[in-house]
């Protein structure tokens, strides 16, 4: 590396820095998926445990 020329220089840290700004891009989307992905989950699982208290609920109701 000791006889890299200046536009040599320049156009790896060029490259450098194209390569790292497309692998955060990639990661930040990736992980904006993994939160919808699991808030989803959550506002599904938050909905079942609601619908089963409610089945509960109103099988107490039946029973007493």
């Amino acid at each position: 590396m000791g006889n890299m020329e200046g536009w040599d220089v320049a156009l790896l840290v060029a490259a450098g820095y194209i390569a790292v700004t497309a692998l955060v891009r990639l990661m930040i989307r990736r992980r904006d998926q993994l939160v919808g992905e699991f808030r989803e989950q959550l506002t599904r699982e938050k909905s079942r445990i609601k619908a089963h208290r409610r089945d509960q609920r109103a099988e107490r109701k039946k029973s007493a």
